[in-house]
């Protein structure tokens, strides 16, 4: 399910209910990173973390990809966000190239719903975005992930390889 224009009541229900429910599920809470992301994004992030490593801890950034979505030239938009970076997978209208000046005003969406991210990697690739979407879908729906975070870190260094 990707972010477009017109879904924003129900995409934020949804990750709401998500968060609540995903919430209880928790085996240990995380409270100091809970105090340090801003309280809009605890609301509307949803997290997957392996037992016992928080390295691998990723997080749907669902304000983001509305921030997005609201660009002229961007038709769908997903953000999954790992420490201080955040991975993009977009769909552009009318079969428009990645521009650095659209990348630019990706990365100035996203950093405006998180202060703490520093870098910002866009990818228009479809295959990417079908990836990000059923990621996405797959934790909305509760199913488990386990394996993603290694699938993950083979994505990003495969498609944005100076993010190392």
């Amino acid at each position: 399910m990707f972010v477009t224009k017109g879904s924003h009541k129900v995409l934020i229900l949804t990750v709401v209910t998500m968060s609540i429910f995903l919430s209880g599920c928790t085996a240990k809470p995380n409270t100091q990173n809970q105090q340090n992301t801003p309280i809009k994004q605890q609301q509307i992030q949803q997290q997957v973390q392996q037992p016992g490593n928080e390295d691998n801890r990723i997080q749907i950034a669902k304000e983001a990809a509305t921030k997005i979505t609201e660009l002229d030239s961007v038709k769908q938009a997903n953000v999954l966000v790992t420490k201080r970076k955040a991975y993009v997978a977009a769909l552009l209208k009318n079969d428009q190239q990645l521009t650095r000046d659209i990348e630019d005003q990706i990365a100035n969406k996203v950093r405006a719903t998180d202060p703490n991210i520093q870098n910002v990697y866009v990818s228009t690739s479809p295959e990417l975005a079908d990836r990000f979407n059923t990621y996405v879908l797959d934790v909305q729906q509760g199913r488990p992930v386990a394996g993603f975070v290694e699938q993950f870190k083979e994505i990003v260094a495969r498609v944005f390889p100076s993010a190392k």
